[in-house]
């Protein structure tokens, strides 16, 4: 067990290290989250109601967007380093190598995002039972994201079009991921029950947990061949 705990654990924290060397890609999904929820308000004007209205599905949108360019990012700098040659010549299985990376890019990716959400959400006059619940979905269902999309990053792999063909695949997958959140929290704003959509998104997340990983293996395998 410890034979392969410890190469992932060691994936996980040299792509921590990675991402403090280069700042600007996690500060830059941050920014453009706050961005894109902030212009909203702008445009819609001073109705708290409203706002609060639409804060879940504005928050999820600005999530899915803020994070789709490091989507594209996960793999393609490691594959020009050669790191990703020695991953599949590792005796540590790939499949969990890749849960590990899937880890790595939610701790760097979703984490910040999740804990911007919180400022958003108060900005929308969101109720704070409702942020604590928002905060969550959006860590579960950042998990999916991060796990269709390192499916879709290793199956553009080595493509000069790669940030567009990730958008293509992750858009149209995330649909359900997007659905059962902004669904939860309205249900909540609206005093129904949200245990249903949180079981949806917690049976979305486990099937990805067991598809994800040997998938994004896989492709990997056929890209470096």
């Amino acid at each position: 067990m410890r034979a392969i705990l410890n190469p992932c654990l060691a994936v996980i924290m040299a792509d921590i290290r990675a991402s403090l060397r280069y700042p600007g890609d996690v500060l830059s999904g941050l920014s453009y989250f706050i961005m894109i929820a902030t212009l909203v308000p702008l445009g819609l004007g001073a109705d708290q109601a409203e706002l609060a209205r639409i804060a879940p599905v504005m928050i999820w949108i600005a999530v899915m967007l803020a994070s789709l360019p490091q989507m594209d990012r996960l793999f393609s700098r490691i594959a020009k380093d050669g790191v990703l040659e020695q991953m599949l010549i590792s005796p540590t299985p790939m499949t969990m190598l890749m849960l590990a990376k899937i880890i790595a890019a939610w701790l760097i990716i979703i984490l910040p995002l999740v804990l911007a959400a919180p400022v958003i959400g108060i900005m929308f006059g969101l109720a704070m039972d409702m942020l604590a619940m928002m905060l969550c979905f959006l860590a579960i269902g950042g998990l999916c994201l991060v796990m269709i999309g390192a499916m879709a990053a290793a199956l553009v792999l080595g493509s000069r079009q790669s940030g567009v063909f990730t958008a293509i695949i992750v858009l149209p997958l995330s649909m359900p991921v997007l659905i059962f959140g902004v669904a939860g929290i309205s249900a909540l704003q609206s005093g129904a029950d949200m245990a249903g959509h949180m079981m949806l998104l917690g049976a979305l997340t486990l099937i990805l947990l067991v598809l994800s990983p040997p998938v994004t293996a896989a492709a990997i395998r056929f890209s470096e061949e």
